[in-house]
């Protein structure tokens, strides 16, 4: 009896815990509907691979067909799929400040981060999605960035922290 009921519970723990998605935020932070369900959606898609020019969930995205997906799916925002667009177009949201000492201090989960890299120094040829903050990690939730795939991780120490020039608040 011990056993079948030892067995009951590890199974009804499994199962309660399938689906669950969380961002990368402390217990202390509370995110609103919107940014839960933006890094719930997103998750989705964890190690779908980088396809240029594709919005296909489960197939293949670009770094910036995965944000506007994210973006429409999650909340039936549309803006377009183009990272240059989604950088330098001045009507899509509101800049955030990257602090120069702490380039993650002004980030809310959903935000669209931009990076520099040889094509584009501004930041309009690759761009993910703030997914947050976990025991001082800050998480980036992105398309390709090198990975070749969908990927949640923290960005310290990465490309990522390093390349980070430009973000852009699309949530009010």
């Amino acid at each position: 009896m011990k056993k079948l009921i030892a067995l009951v519970v590890a199974t009804f723990l499994a199962f309660s815990s399938l689906g669950t998605v969380s961002a990368a935020v402390p217990s202390s932070t509370k995110l609103s509907s919107q940014q839960q369900k933006l890094i719930s959606v997103g998750k989705t898609q964890l190690g779908v691979p980088w396809k240029y020019g594709t919005m296909k969930p489960g197939i293949g995205f670009d770094c910036s067909n995965f944000t506007s997906w994210v973006y429409n799916k999650a909340l039936g925002i549309k803006f377009t799929s183009s990272s240059r667009s989604q950088r330098y177009t001045t009507s899509l949201g509101t800049p955030v400040k990257i602090d120069k000492n702490n380039k993650f201090k002004n980030l809310q989960v959903g935000d669209l981060l931009f990076f520099a890299n040889s094509s584009d120094a501004g930041g309009g040829a690759h761009v993910g999605l703030y997914a947050g903050e976990k025991n001082g990690k800050h998480y980036v939730l992105q398309e390709g960035g090198g990975r070749g795939k969908v990927t949640y991780e923290p960005m310290e120490g990465t490309w990522f922290a390093s390349k980070l020039v430009y973000a852009k608040r699309i949530l009010k």
